[in-house]
């Protein structure tokens, strides 16, 4: 996913890595009625046979979505974020958390991990980088 290597390449290169999401974000995300959802490949092209289930008529997969997620979170694009996490808590089928531990019954174990990675991992990167320009 062109999200998943933005936030990685975010380590390395913060200026390619942003231009890499801007240019993700403006050419797979879609919003319906306040609801964020993101598109495997542009609108036009033909999917592949890995991309999973799709959403008719959208041509929004929730795995592309969930890759979106981490890039929203990991730019700091709250308002994105905010659309998607909307979805995910709509269609994801939320668990009632145990422990503490919030899950997704629909997104399964890895849909559940890039999700911790996204509310996890991407606020983790931002502290890090604010933390070292004050160093």
């Amino acid at each position: 996913s062109i999200f998943m290597s933005a936030h990685n390449l975010k380590v390395w290169d913060e200026a390619f890595a942003r231009d890499q999401y801007e240019r993700a974000r403006a050419l797979l995300t879609v919003d319906v009625l306040g609801f964020g959802l993101a598109r495997e490949w542009p609108s036009g092209s033909r999917p592949d046979i890995d991309s999973g289930p799709i959403v008719p008529l959208l041509g929004a997969s929730p795995a592309s979505s969930g890759m979106a997620l981490l890039g929203a979170t990991t730019f700091g694009d709250a308002d994105l974020a905010k659309r998607l996490r909307r979805s995910l808590n709509l269609a994801a089928i939320p668990r009632t958390p145990r422990d503490g531990e919030l899950s997704f019954a629909a997104a399964g174990p890895m849909g559940n991990a890039v999700v911790l990675l996204a509310l996890g991992d991407g606020a983790l990167i931002r502290a890090i980088q604010s933390r070292s320009e004050v160093l």
